[in-house]
């Protein structure tokens, strides 16, 4: 089930106000859902995140692990269908353990064993699931969850699965999606090719609808100046755990916070990696994209623990909100490997 067929679920949900956490820590039902829209104006450039997931389809523990793959031990096996087929792929999204919040793609499956994929959507050197001092063990809970590609999110030309952008014959006059896909390099565009009737990249020639979203992915959506304003509305389920953001050394990684609710950075409460520092130049830094202006503003953290916003080193700017669905990119001074590739930060509301 992707996230467009569970729109009748979500509005019913928002009725009842089950999602919408404030950044001053609201406490939410268990596990809620709920529905966010991303306005997509005229001729302008949007950005936005997937703070949302589809309702998981299994939720277990470890039994077994290797570096890339993790054993259930339930009878009978659970696994009864290929959970990394092209067009519906599946992630494994950690729910205790060290490696909490994390979320990897399934790269193969069967009927007890899941394999995934432990470069984390190609963000810097893999790191094992059996990394020293982060490793899976077991008894570690874990829930699958499908993922999203590019025609699920935004339309296949079918009935129904319409489009919601507006596509064209030729890339200049579509609207387009970008997705960062590699750190430290310009993202990749698609767009939807109304004479193949698919999707495809820009500049190759090729079925571009099983590109997979992943679900911490950063996305810029172009709506040409020639189509009017209109929304994407995605559903799903809120985060029941504080996220997991794998970063690089003197990288920039584009990324978003996870979670569906406004977001102080007071809130994100980064663990022990994260480098504080006296000015921009000595912190890591994390930036967030500016909707109104139209470009991303940096942010760092004091040895004292507040923010301030580049070139501002005096106004305390923990109170400042990212929006739900709002994407970051986060900039790291040092080296990292294994468990210190991976930035964590706690949840800003409470499930009861």
């Amino acid at each position: 089930m992707n996230k467009k067929t569970l729109y009748f679920l979500t509005a019913i949900a928002m009725a009842v106000g089950l999602i919408r956490a404030e950044a001053q820590g609201a406490t939410t039902a268990t596990v809620p859902v709920g529905m966010i829209t991303f306005p997509l104006a005229q001729g302008t450039t949007s950005y936005m995140s997937l703070p949302l997931t589809t309702i998981e389809t299994y939720t277990g523990s470890v039994s077994a692990f290797t570096g890339n793959s993790i054993t259930v031990g339930d009878s009978p096996a659970p696994f009864t269908t290929n959970l990394a087929a092209p067009a519906a792929p599946y992630f494994v999204k950690f729910l205790s353990g060290s490696q909490v919040g994390r979320i990897v793609l399934i790269t193969a499956s069967s009927s007890s064993t899941l394999t995934v994929d432990t470069t984390d959507h190609s963000t810097g050197s893999p790191v094992l699931l059996n990394t020293s001092g982060f490793s899976v063990q077991p008894g570690d809970t874990f829930e699958i969850i499908p993922g999203d590609t590019l025609a699920s999110i935004f339309g296949a030309g079918t009935t129904q699965n319409p489009l919601v952008l507006a596509g064209s014959a030729n890339s200049s006059a579509a609207d387009t999606v970008s997705l960062f896909t590699e750190v430290n390099a310009p993202a990749v565009t698609y767009y939807f090719n109304t004479t193949a009737n698919l999707w495809e990249q820009v500049g190759v020639t090729g079925n571009a609808n099983n590109t997979i979203i992943y679900p911490y992915s950063a996305i810029s959506v172009m709506r040409q100046s020639s189509n009017p304003s209109t929304a994407l509305v995605l559903g799903g389920r809120v985060s029941s755990v504080g996220a997991q953001i794998k970063v690089v050394s003197n990288g920039t990684v584009f990324a978003s916070t996870q979670y569906a609710s406004d977001t102080m950075l007071s809130q994100l409460q980064f663990n022990s990696n994260w480098v504080m520092g006296s000015s921009v130049a000595t912190a890591d830094t994390l930036s967030v994209w500016n909707p109104s202006e139209g470009h991303f503003d940096t942010y760092y953290q004091k040895p004292d623990q507040t923010w301030r916003k580049f070139p501002d080193d005096t106004t305390d700017q923990s109170s400042f909100v990212i929006s739900a669905g709002n994407v970051t990119t986060v900039a790291k001074r040092e080296v990292v490997n294994g468990a210190a590739a991976f930035l964590q930060s706690t949840l800003p509301y409470t499930l009861n």
